[in-house]
């Protein structure tokens, strides 16, 4: 793929391999986190929490065990780094017919957004694919490459790719920090209600609805138009796992049970796409190639 990435403060960080591997091989467990949690709890939870499940793991009918099949084996690839690309693709075609099926749960479009992103780039320094390409040096130059090695070089297949996992993970922000911008009292009592830590204090938790509504909106749009992308993509980061810990951590209501681990994939996704940037098709990429030109112009322009 082309890189456009502008440096920037996180540049030395996502250079050293030595660091960026544990970094990504810890997106991809959290990435993981809900698929495992479906996984376990179809094979080991109570029927009434399958049922609230949101949307639910499976459809119901034969395709059953293919289904689960499916989750299963991309979930063990993505873990282990190996065939990670076909494995990501797999689990985000899978996790966007679950929502079309469902009709709910907007958060597994980030969630695809990040598999999307993680099949462009590949799983990382910290991975089975990775040991295999340095045994191989003569081999593709990419970390699983394979059938998918002409469309990975293919940046005007890649690049609206990357686009719209961009999309995927902004629509969930804007979405929700529209609705606290037009439903404020409405979301300032679900944050009393959803969480009872702060008993007491329900004044603090109608206050935060405002940096939180600002920082979705904003942060939302940044990633779409895909301007300091990275630093939007850190702190959407901090403030998904940071709400899900405050908000959906009633483990004995399905639903919020659900929703909890669904953050910690959101978080993952996320991280993983932090690590890469925005892609070609982004404003950065654009100022980024407009920059010698304007560089250029300066020099020549004559001292006044």
């Amino acid at each position: 793929m082309e890189n456009n990435a502008q440096r920037d403060f996180f540049t030395p960080f996502l250079s050293d391999d030595s660091l960026l591997g544990p970094f990504l091989l810890l997106a991809r467990l959290l990435t993981s986190v809900t698929y495992v949690y479906y996984i376990l709890t179809w094979f080991f939870g109570r029927p009434t929490m399958r049922a609230y499940m949101e949307p639910p793991p499976v459809p119901a009918g034969g395709l059953n065990y293919l289904f689960l099949s499916i989750q299963i084996v991309a979930v063990v690839l993505i873990v282990l780094g190996y065939k990670t690309r076909f494995a990501a693709l797999l689990l985000a075609v899978f996790t966007v017919i679950t929502y079309l099926l469902a009709g709910h749960g907007l958060k597994d479009f980030g969630i695809a957004g990040g598999l999307f992103a993680m099949f462009a780039y590949g799983p990382g320094p910290l991975s089975l694919d990775a040991r295999q390409e340095r045994a191989n040096p003569a081999g593709t130059g990419n970390s699983y490459g394979g059938f998918f090695a002409p469309i990975l070089s293919n940046n005007t297949v890649m690049a609206p790719l990357i686009l719209l996992a961009r999309i995927f993970v902004a629509a969930i922000f804007l979405t929700f920090g529209q609705n606290k911008f037009f439903h404020t009292a409405r979301m300032q009592a679900y944050m009393v209600v959803h969480n009872p830590t702060f008993s007491g204090m329900d004044q603090v938790l109608t206050l935060l609805i405002y940096p939180a509504m600002w920082l979705q909106l904003i942060g939302g749009l940044l990633v779409v138009v895909g301007y300091k992308t990275r630093h939007a993509l850190l702190a959407l980061a901090g403030f998904t796992i940071i709400a899900g810990n405050m908000f959906h951590h009633q483990f004995y209501i399905p639903a919020e049970k659900v929703q909890f681990f669904k953050d910690y994939s959101l978080t993952g996704a996320l991280l993983f796409m932090f690590a890469y940037g925005a892609g070609s098709l982004s404003l950065e990429a654009l100022l980024n190639r407009t920059k010698p030109a304007r560089e250029k112009l300066e020099v020549e322009s004559p001292q006044t």
